[in-house]
């Protein structure tokens, strides 16, 4: 991209004919997607901390894990409809969190305004769009700056000033 410096992809995939530049840049962002659920469920589900200590506790935690994730990501699929917006444009552990206060509240008040607080659920939701970063209008520290690697390494800054 103009403005930036060369990055690099490194693939087993050759075949130009079979596999254009576009569709390996496309699969590595598809693949950073997948990376960041990882990370949804590791930090935010707190999968790594299991407290079972039989194989069958264990199965049993992470699919409990699991499906609160899909109810959560199902959630999220229900606060993209009618707009513009996709589920992944989404923060996962705010809405994370805004489903468990949720929840609080729904048990606390009953079955009479359980409809009202789903509807601000999606609409707070709603509200919890993560930022991306191609089109971040913000710089980072040091963002046009050469880094000191060590040993006499210098890495060039990700966005090249201009001239």
């Amino acid at each position: 991209m103009p403005g930036f410096r060369a990055s690099w992809l490194l693939t087993s995939l050759n075949d130009a004919h079979l596999y254009s530049r576009q569709e390996l840049v496309d699969l590595y962002h598809r693949r950073w997607t997948l990376e960041t659920i990882y990370r949804e469920w590791k930090h935010g589900l707190d999968i790594q901390n299991l407290r079972s200590h039989t194989p069958v506790g264990i199965l049993k935690e992470v699919h409990a894990q699991l499906i609160l994730s899909n109810l959560v990501r199902w959630i999220m699929t229900e606060a993209a409809q009618e707009t513009e917006r996709t589920p992944l444009d989404f923060s996962f552990l705010t809405t994370l969190t805004l489903v468990k206060n949720m929840v609080a509240t729904m048990i606390q008040t009953g079955s009479r305004f359980r409809n009202h607080l789903y509807q601000r659920l999606i609409s707070d939701i709603r509200a919890a769009i993560i930022r991306k970063r191609p089109g971040r209008s913000y710089p980072r520290p040091g963002d046009g700056e050469l880094r000191n690697k060590g040993r006499g390494k210098y890495q060039l800054p990700s966005r090249l000033t201009k001239t």
